[in-house]
């Protein structure tokens, strides 16, 4: 029973069991306050201006995609749906209703425009398919046979 702690201290506040400064040893280090080790984020940035109307957002939308699959980038359209400002499955009715195929499928036809163009070109599958994206020759021949 001599180890335990009175029940005073055992209901005394925290400050009153935490040891104090001069208390502490001489080689303990003393720790800044988390919010004084936190890097200052900047402020977020305004970027593109979000055009108002839903043909010229399709149209961003389009523009987007095709310079994503041109690059060999991947893109999603949840990442456009955003930047535009709407929801994953409304961008994904209106880009239909707007150029009658989904996002993936256009993505899909401008990856497949260029594998061609670069197939037409003399480069080798291999060379051809990791420049749109792709990791394998494979990948490459299933796109092309579905488009």
């Amino acid at each position: 029973m001599s180890d335990a702690l009175p029940f005073t201290m055992l209901n005394a506040p925290s400050a009153a069991r935490m040891p104090s400064a001069s208390s502490m040893p001489p080689f303990a280090v003393r720790q800044a306050p988390i919010t004084q080790t936190l890097p200052k984020i900047p402020a977020p940035q305004p970027s593109q201006i979000i055009p108002k109307s839903t043909p010229e957002r399709m149209r961003v939308a389009r523009e987007r995609i095709r310079a994503a699959a041109e690059a060999g980038q991947r893109i999603r359209s949840y990442e456009v749906a955003l930047d535009l400002d709407l929801s994953e499955f409304h961008f994904a009715r209106q880009f239909r209703a707007a150029f009658g195929r989904s996002p993936h499928v256009f993505y899909d036809e401008v990856r497949a425009q260029k594998a061609r163009e670069l197939l037409a070109d003399g480069m080798s599958e291999g060379d051809v398919a990791r420049r749109i994206g792709f990791r394998r020759p494979a990948e490459l021949r299933a796109l092309l046979s579905k488009r």
